[in-house]
């Protein structure tokens, strides 16, 4: 079963993050139906909704997509520090409140990379998002981004690539840590199904990443990426769905899209991103064709939770540049 947890708050928040204004969204069921692959596909999907604050409310509209085994709680803090936009933050399909897509009058469907790029064009299309409006993802939700632009023509004013996923994991440094995450997914693969799911959900799994992932954190903030990551890393609807998903973030990356993104591009890299490396994010830059990178110090893979504050005036200042 999935996440039922009906609140999007923060049991607490770090220093100085709790000193800003809190958003409290509406959520909302949004029925979807797309094409992915000469399939049509059909769901419902939860969405969290943040109305604009203030006489300088902006007219862009922002959908924020979360990363591998996240959901709209990842976002929270993004959403709070641009409270002038409308910002739509779902849960992904098979994640959090999202039930996994069907074919339309079939089955289930392989959560691929083109699935999640459908579902994203059958939100955008159902909320009537596209042009004027900006599209954010972060980690894998960055190659999600990425492949919807090329595979579906939404005339997006701008993409925002948070963390953004420049490299093969299966290849120099990064070898040895993707090989070590492989073969952790291919053992709960092969588990019985309650046995994967005591695994998949383990504090000590939870424990590695936080390790691997965390760069500069203080006691606060390494309490509060626990207590996210406790609260909302293992709310996956089944374990089928979740080994899909991370075929779909392991085996691709923006870079084999990105020549094909016509959009303006921001890329947020974290300085000490242990997923990604100086020459991929670079060379990621240089595919793009209209794009732009910002490298944000003392921040890693995590930046979202690191650096909230500055990757929300790096959004705000892209945004007024697109959107206008």
């Amino acid at each position: 079963m999935g996440n039922t947890r009906p609140t999007t708050q923060p049991r607490f928040l770090p220093a100085p993050w709790a000193e800003y204004p809190r958003r409290s969204p509406e959520k909302l069921k949004i029925p979807i139906r797309s094409e992915a692959q000469g399939q049509k596909v059909a769901g419902e999907v939860a969405v969290w909704r943040y109305a604009p604050q203030g006489p300088a409310a902006g007219a862009a509209r922002l959908l924020l997509i979360h990363g591998f085994r996240g959901d709209h709680h990842g976002m929270q803090l993004i959403a709070d520090g641009l409270p002038e936009f409308e910002v739509l933050v779902p849960d992904l399909p098979g994640y959090g409140q999202s039930p996994p897509l069907s074919q339309v009058d079939a089955g289930p469907l392989q959560h691929s990379v083109e699935l999640y790029a459908a579902a994203v064009d059958g939100l955008a299309q159902a909320l009537h998002l596209g042009a004027g409006d900006v599209l954010m993802g972060h980690s894998f939700g960055t190659i999600v981004c990425a492949a919807h632009c090329v595979q579906h023509h939404r005339g997006w004013a701008g993409v925002v690539l948070s963390a953004p996923i420049s490299d093969s994991i299966f290849r120099g440094r990064l070898l040895p840590g993707a090989a070590a995450v492989e073969m952790y997914y291919r053992l709960c693969q092969v588990l019985p199904e309650a046995a994967a799911d005591a695994v998949l959900r383990s504090p000590a799994a939870l424990e590695v990443m936080n390790f691997t992932l965390g760069v500069g954190w203080d006691d606060d903030l390494k309490a509060f990426v626990k207590d996210q990551h406790r609260q909302f890393f293992g709310g996956y609807w089944d374990r089928r769905t979740l080994l899909e998903s991370y075929r779909a973030s392991s085996r691709h990356t923006v870079s084999q899209y990105a020549p094909s993104v016509e959009a303006p591009v921001l890329l947020l890299a974290g300085s000490q991103d242990s997923l990604s490396t100086p020459a991929g994010l670079r060379g990621l830059r240089d595919l793009l064709p209209h794009a732009q990178l910002e490298i944000i110090r003392g921040a890693g893979h995590l930046v979202h939770y690191e650096k909230p504050a500055q990757l929300a005036r790096s959004v705000r200042r892209f945004v007024g540049t697109v959107g206008s």
